[in-house]
């Protein structure tokens, strides 16, 4: 019996054999003090068998046997000793005293008796603990644990997801000594990711996210910009210790309770109209418990400074995080949208460590992709300042290349390049085209072109061809000779629209070249994932020139 810890204050116990160890006069809401106490009892002592007094203060006594079960991240499987509640009390009027707090007398591993100090021994001797294959069904199935009634949901959701993100990664960016990790009500929760702890002999590293390496993302030479009302409940901790970037100034952080753009202080206003970041980072619910019923997309305020943000610059990439657990069911969103998003863990879910793990996975490929289109920034300013020309008197053309622009951006928006590259093409291919079969370009190539109408469809223009096998073929509008008479190709018209009507250099008309032999590829072999960004950059220019002349 020399194992046996009774912990209580009154004399007649000690009489018990085994270690009587006073209990301090702990308040029922001071759950960090209790949990340092308990630790230290059972990292100082072995420990097999536990009594615990049910004085004046039965909520505090059942409380440090929920702390006793409860710390499986600390104790491991010494939470599995049995416990024996003994009291001048009945059970019944306990009971009345404590409400749901005596559910522990009905799990499994657990006793409660009356004062009776000879009828207690032998029960001492008797009583066993519960096995770790009883934990889950026994003992957490079997007790209900409530939150602290002073922290929101919201701030509650937002305090378990940024720990739960913490293990996920597996970064330890949270203080072990967090007052959070030691209330009941987490630890509650956190027991049904911590059960392989109770046999780490059978289990070994099976599910066990905290045996894995730090799992960080690299941003090195990244600008990251977190949005979230509850940063400091943990986020902005786990994210900085998650982004690897080059310096701590490239992950900055808005830390502010609103209900859209205008709410914001000027400085955060001018760091997302002024600055410019890799991604951002936007919870959805930005104002607190004020939106914790509201499922309109639309009305939320991390979708209004969305919106904000991509009318800034469509092209800027965005994962929101919500810690609502009806994301799924959120109404659809008209454009724009997020590029990807992450759903911090709730407490009312309790999500296995595998999950956890997967949905950081996925997040990380979120990242991923959001980094691998951060070109969208910049093209989509060349591609806005195309769409923005519209000094062209001939408004058929404004018309079809302004759908030719709209219609690129939603593909180059999922990555297809060539595609959008062949949208934006065609529109001046189509324009070339139609100069050419409408005859105007005999009034507009201002005598550079001879125009043989003996044979019909039949052109002579003054145009030096050159091949080019590597970059592709060409024309030069210089006036040495005149050029075979020939059907002219797509390259042919377009050279000489750009040539001889818009003076374009002859440098430019070689790169055009280039940028036909790509067309040609992408139209006629098929290829794909050919194009560059500075090839679209190009012919975006290519529009702009032809819609403002």
């Amino acid at each position: 019996m020399e194992k046996t810890y009774i912990l209580g204050n009154s004399k007649p116990l000690s009489q018990l054999a085994g270690t009587f160890i006073e209990v301090p006069k702990f308040n029922s809401n001071e759950d960090s003090l209790i949990h340092d106490w308990i630790i230290q009892l059972f990292e100082k002592n072995e420990i097999e068998k536990v009594v615990i007094e049910v004085d004046e203060n039965p909520k505090l006594s059942f409380q440090i046997g929920f702390h006793i079960r409860l710390s499986i991240e600390d104790l491991g499987d010494k939470v599995l000793v049995p416990i024996l509640f003994l009291s001048h009390l009945t059970l019944n009027s306990v009971i009345q005293h404590t409400e749901i707090a005596s559910h522990i007398v009905a799990t499994k591993g657990v006793a409660f008796s009356e004062f009776n100090l000879n009828e207690n021994q032998k029960e001492i001797k008797a009583i066993e603990g519960i096995k770790d294959d009883e934990y889950l069904t026994g003992f957490l199935k079997r007790i209900f644990i409530q939150p602290d009634e002073t922290i929101g949901r919201h701030s509650l959701a937002n305090i378990w997801g940024a720990y739960a993100l913490d293990k996920a990664a597996n970064t330890s960016a949270l203080p072990i000594s967090a007052d959070f990790k030691k209330k009941l009500y987490f630890k509650y929760i956190s027991g049904f990711n911590s059960l392989h702890k109770l046999r780490p002999a059978k289990l070994k590293k099976i599910g066990n996210i905290n045996d894995r390496v730090s799992s960080i993302i690299n941003a090195k030479g990244r600008r990251i910009l977190l949005i979230d009302d509850e940063a400091n409940k943990g986020w902005e901790t786990v994210l900085r210790k998650v982004f690897m970037t080059s310096y701590v100034d490239d992950f900055v952080v808005i830390n502010e309770k609103v209900k859209d753009f205008d709410s914001l202080s000027e400085k955060s206003k001018n760091i997302i109209k002024k600055e410019q970041f890799d991604l951002y980072l936007i919870d959805l619910r930005l104002n607190g418990l004020d939106e914790d019923d509201n499922y309109k997309t639309d009305d939320l305020s991390g979708m209004k400074i969305l919106r904000k943000i991509k009318s800034i610059n469509n092209g800027n990439q965005v994962v929101i995080f919500s810690a609502s657990n009806k994301i799924w069911n959120l109404e659809p969103s008209p454009e724009p949208r997020w590029d990807g998003y992450y759903l911090k863990e709730s407490p009312d879910f309790k999500f296995s460590s595998e999950v956890s793990k997967r949905k950081f996975e996925n997040f990380k490929k979120s990242v991923e992709y959001c980094f691998n289109k951060t070109y969208l920034r910049n093209l989509y300013i060349e591609w806005e300042e195309a769409l923005m020309q519209i000094k062209n008197p001939d408004l058929s053309f404004i018309e079809e290349s302004s759908t030719s622009l709209k219609l690129s951006w939603e593909l180059l928006k999922r990555g297809y390049l060539d595609f959008g590259f062949l949208t934006l093409f065609q529109s001046v291919e189509s324009y070339a085209n139609k100069l050419y079969t409408t005859g105007i370009s005999q009034d507009i190539l201002d005598g550079k072109v001879t125009i043989d109408k003996s044979k019909e469809g039949v052109y002579e223009w003054i145009m030096t061809y050159r091949e080019d096998f590597q970059n592709g073929d060409y024309f030069f509008s210089e006036k040495k000779e005149q050029e075979r008479t020939r059907n002219p190709t797509t390259l042919f018209k377009v050279s000489c629209l750009l040539g001889v009507k818009y003076k374009m250099d002859d440098s430019f008309l070689k790169r055009i070249g280039y940028l036909n032999a790509r067309r040609n590829k992408i139209a006629h072999k098929g290829a794909r994932k050919f194009v560059s960004v500075d090839d679209l950059k190009e012919i975006l220019r290519l529009i702009a020139v032809i819609r403002s002349n």
